[in-house]
């Protein structure tokens, strides 16, 4: 009887270590890790960050914006010094996310410049929305948007009138790189 417990004891935690031992690298430990590197501008935003512009904006984008847990961002400005490092962090986050689990949403394609929208979960109740833009003479921005069951059409709709509270040098240098890259 014992060892019968022993090693159903044994196959449990070589389950366990075998599954939490998953070689795939994830979004969220991609971007912790370019938050500890200098040459990536890294910026969390809470929801209550994010404000409507205007206020004839439909219900349904409010409500939507009250699906927002938070914002996370992540960018590298292309210079003379980190090309190699652009082009090695540009493979990483296409790597990331070509895994099945992020469902492509919309992907635009503008000369050097390409931007790319995928979310996890399902078509009505998405838990994160994954914006990828870049751009091989400005460089990249990798925006996070996690929250509950939010619907991709209205997160649209409503990125459209977001403002951002904050002054800081960094939301100036993330505004100039996206600014950059949708031009």
């Amino acid at each position: 009887m014992k060892n019968i417990l022993k090693n159903i004891g044994l196959i449990f935690i070589s389950v366990l270590l075998l599954t939490a031992c998953e070689s795939t690298p994830s979004l969220q430990k991609y971007i912790v890790d370019g938050k500890e590197n200098s040459d990536f501008i890294a910026i969390d935003l809470p929801s209550n960050i994010l404000q409507l512009k205007e206020t004839g904006i439909s219900e349904d984008a409010k409500k939507t914006l009250e699906t927002i847990k938070k914002v996370n961002v992540l960018a590298l400005q292309l210079n003379d010094t980190n090309e190699e490092l652009y082009k090695t962090e540009k493979l990483k986050v296409k790597e990331i996310l070509k895994n099945p689990k992020y469902k492509q949403l919309a992907r635009f394609n503008m000369g050097k410049s390409a931007v790319n929208v995928s979310y996890l979960g399902t078509e009505d109740a998405v838990d994160e929305v994954v914006v990828f833009g870049s751009d091989n003479k400005k460089g990249f921005a990798l925006v996070r948007v996690l929250g509950n069951n939010m619907n991709p059409s209205q997160i649209m709709e409503m990125a459209q009138h977001l403002k951002l509270n904050g002054g800081s040098q960094q939301m100036s240098q993330l505004e100039g790189i996206f600014k950059s890259i949708s031009k």
